[in-house]
């Protein structure tokens, strides 16, 4: 492991984010006002994990398991978009917005104690993305520089633990979509945040650069209820099934276009 991903690790080690518990389904524990609606939280853009279609609706990775999950329990899903901040925090969770909280959300020993969170669904790693004829073309390059992440993140927490070392300034932002705004307008030179959704998003940005990857090792998992089994059992019993019957490999190709590598996360 470099140096970068050693330093990632350790950030990662001390993030206190605390996701607060979820609201309750139908299928354990009470709180659900309609027993016929897994209602989702969630954040968008955050390709290929949740965005909008061309027409305006929440689709993704994340929202297609959901889907799995909603089926075993008789259900139909129902987004509630709101800003990572209030997901992770535990805010919207526990104003009874929401039943599970599917957001690319990185399972920490923070997070655990805090909430019920699957077992892991997806390795993410953290990107570093600059601006094509920026003049950075690493972190040593980022001297003065603004580097753009989302609020709340561990990609957030990662910059904040280097910045002083590399002499950046580090601007947080609701949405990746308001990271990209910010870098194609030379508000920021830079970004951190997760690869698999900034290696989606360059792809309709022709001035950004994946530049690096860093490796830290992060997964991502489903937070509900911290004391409801009964629907953290099924959202279990849901991720093994789709890995059993190659479910879960069918969508990891329609939303990453490459093979699912099994043994990955398994």
């Amino acid at each position: 492991m470099n140096t970068i991903a050693r330093s990632a690790a350790a950030a990662l080690a001390l993030i206190g984010t605390g996701l607060a518990a979820a609201c309750s389904s139908g299928t354990g524990g009470g709180g659900g006002e309609n027993d016929d609606t897994l209602t989702v939280c969630t954040n968008v853009p955050f390709e290929p994990f949740e965005f909008r279609d061309d027409e305006g609706n929440v689709v993704g990775f994340d929202i297609d398991l959901m889907n799995l999950l909603a089926e075993r329990l008789d259900q139909t899903v129902e987004v509630v978009e709101i800003d990572f901040d209030s997901i992770q925090s535990g805010s919207a969770l526990n104003a009874g917005t929401c039943d599970i909280a599917a957001a690319g959300i990185s399972i920490t020993p923070e997070r655990e104690e805090a909430l019920g969170l699957s077992q892991p669904y997806f390795r993410a790693d953290q990107a570093f993305v600059t601006v094509a004829g920026s003049g950075v073309a690493s972190l040593d390059d980022l001297d003065g520089a603004t580097v753009a992440v989302q609020s709340a993140t561990t990609g957030e927490a990662y910059a904040d633990s280097i910045k002083d070392q590399y002499g950046f300034e580090v601007k947080s932002f609701e949405t990746m979509g308001d990271i990209v705004s910010s870098l194609t307008s030379g508000a920021a030179q830079a970004s951190i945040a997760d690869l698999a959704t900034w290696t989606e998003m360059i792809k309709v940005a022709d001035n950004l650069e994946l530049t690096e990857s860093i490796e830290t090792d992060e997964y991502y998992g489903f937070a509900v209820q911290k004391d409801d089994t009964e629907l953290l059992d099924e959202v279990n019993a849901m991720i093994d099934e789709a890995f059993a019957d190659d479910t879960y490999a069918e969508l990891y190709e329609k939303w990453f276009h490459e093979p699912y590598t099994e043994g990955d996360i398994e």
